[in-house]
């Protein structure tokens, strides 16, 4: 359908019955203006155009105000009383067409439609299309809406989520449209094709509607953004070769991170914290040693399968719906059988949390001192894992959403981890000490270009003069303080990147800064990198007497 479907729908449905209306009144008018009239003064009087179109339409409404502008005569009567007949009725019939085609879905949809092609177009910022408004969804809006750099579009066929997503207080308001998001028509009236719609995130839980929707998204636009969440391998492997730029794979991030806890625990709560976690190691940032119980079958375990081969930790899988079938998985037997008074560690990773519950509440009761990992389908039922003093939970939704919004936001997250992998765990303790030490146990995780958006006064700056990391954030005001900053890393236009940089690294145009804050240090450090003289004082130890910034002058 084209921008204008709801009218020319409209005018289709109503052909006929505007037909109708229109010579209901057209045939009355003709006639009134050729029946003769009364005689006035010796002359017969006929009614005009005007006095017998407005005669008719207070007539066919049924107003009725009498005879004008003098008494009828008897043949005009007779056509009065034709009129009342057929237009009446005509009316009726037209008004009955138009209620029923009010309540047609189809042009209701239509007029859906265009009112959502109308506010995509009068979107004035960059934008993200995401489709499917489930938790991951809303969780990934919500910290986008945070940062306010993009405007948020949503497709979904499900009308409940989309009235869900309505009666959500956004600001500013998100554009939504209740559709089958892998259609052509869909997506480009959700605006792909825009310059300024820079990505499309996918996060249904069905695999082939996410793989539909980024094949036509990459056709529609070869330069967008695609992110899409994949819960199958090959499914992984067929988004990578269409083109996606990012696969949001989440059993492989929990694998990496159960990975990480087995190698260090200090990896392993940097890259939680990275997902939005804390600084703060606890016990249950160290995997136990021994036996394992993976309860899980298909992708997530054969996934699980290979970081335990990899790490050489004694592992049995239960396929625990295939046991449902066969015997109660419940039953004590089904886990002794499994060789549960001898493990360490076991993992409720089923699909259904009230299975993973059981799982857990039969396995403490058998051995108390089991240290328990769990996988929580659905973000409601955590609680209910606590309560059970579950060691670590990874919640699905929360996973996706994260991972999602560090691509968008912070891209140089995964250039972070990636170089964080290779430390040994003496380096990883430093790491994450001078992290806690400089700045606190659950910092900002933050990413900045260096240019006229975001750090104005800076990237004017260091075109003419040299300035340091250090120059920044040691000391800035000479007061005995440092900024609570620590550098993760610096990432040179050219695409060098540049792990845990020094106080000596010199800044230059187009550098990304990833960095750990809290936010009154934020606030100060946007304040020296956009305000001139506050960042000459700041590298020069003195006030700036000139009012000709050094850029300006001739």
């Amino acid at each position: 359908m084209n921008n204008e479907s709801s009218i020319w729908l409209f005018l289709r449905k109503m052909r006929t019955p505007l037909i109708v209306l229109n010579l209901a009144h057209a045939i009355p008018v003709i006639l009134l203006t050729l029946v003769p009239g009364i005689e006035v003064e010796g002359k017969t009087v006929y009614m005009s155009f005007f006095d017998a179109m407005y005669f008719v339409a207070y007539t066919a409404t049924t107003i009725g105000f009498g005879e004008i502008p003098y008494a009828f005569s008897y043949p005009q009567r007779i056509v009065v009383f034709i009129t009342i007949y057929t237009t009446v009725p005509a009316w009726f019939y037209a008004l009955g067409s138009l209620i029923a085609l009010l309540q047609e879905k189809t042009f209701i949809n239509a007029i859906k439609m265009n009112n959502f092609r109308r506010k995509v177009r009068r979107l004035r910022q960059d934008f993200i299309i995401i489709c499917g408004y489930n938790h991951a969804s809303k969780l990934l809006i919500e910290k986008l809406n945070q940062d306010n750099l993009y405007r948020i579009v949503v497709i979904d066929i499900n009308s409940e989520k989309i009235e869900q997503l309505d009666t959500e207080i956004y600001m500013p308001s998100i554009p939504s449209l209740i559709a089958d998001a892998s259609t052509t028509n869909t997506l480009k009236a959700s605006g792909i094709q825009s310059p300024r719609c820079k990505y499309i995130v996918t996060l249904f839980d069905d695999d082939q509607l996410n793989l539909k929707v980024s094949i036509r998204a990459r056709i529609l636009n070869e330069n967008i953004q695609i992110l899409s969440r994949s819960n199958v391998h090959h499914g992984s492997e067929n988004l990578t070769n269409i083109g996606v730029d990012h696969v949001i794979d989440i059993f492989d991030i929990i694998a990496r991170r159960i990975d990480a806890a087995l190698r260090s625990p200090y990896l392993f709560n940097l890259l939680s914290w990275i997902q939005g976690g804390n600084l703060n190691v606890s016990k249950s940032d160290m995997l136990p040693m021994g036996k394992y119980i993976v309860c899980s079958g298909g992708r997530f375990g054969k996934t699980l399968q290979r970081i335990f081969e990899k790490n050489n930790i004694e592992c049995t899988y239960l396929d625990i719906n295939k046991g449902i079938s066969e015997k109660n998985f419940s039953d004590k037997e089904f886990f002794i059988e499994a060789g549960i008074q001898n493990a360490s560690c076991i993992i409720a990773g089923t699909n259904d949390d009230a299975i993973n519950l059981s799982i857990i509440a039969t396995a403490r009761g058998i051995n108390p001192a089991l240290f328990v990992i769990v996988r929580e389908n659905e973000p409601e039922e955590r609680s209910l894992f606590s309560h059970l003093r579950t060691d670590k939970i990874f919640v699905l939704d929360q996973i996706a959403a994260i991972d999602g919004y560090n691509y968008i936001d912070r891209p140089m997250t995964f250039n972070f981890i990636e170089g964080i992998e290779h430390f040994e765990n003496e380096k990883l303790m430093n790491t994450l000490l001078n992290i806690t030490d400089k700045v606190n146990k659950r910092p900002a995780l933050i990413e900045m270009a260096i240019d006229k958006n975001t750090m104005y006064a800076l990237n004017q700056f260091v075109q003419h003069t040299p300035v340091t990391l250090g120059q920044l954030l040691n000391n800035p005001y000479r007061n005995g303080q440092n900024l609570e900053i620590v550098i993760l890393g610096l990432k040179r236009k050219q695409g060098e990147f540049i792990l845990l940089p020094d106080e000596h690294t010199s800044l230059h145009q187009g550098d990304h800064l990833l960095f750990a804050t809290t936010k009154p240090s934020l606030d100060r450090f946007k304040t020296i990198v956009n305000h001139y003289y506050e960042l000459y004082y700041v590298i020069h130890g003195k006030e700036e007497k000139r009012f000709t910034l050094p850029w300006k002058k001739a």
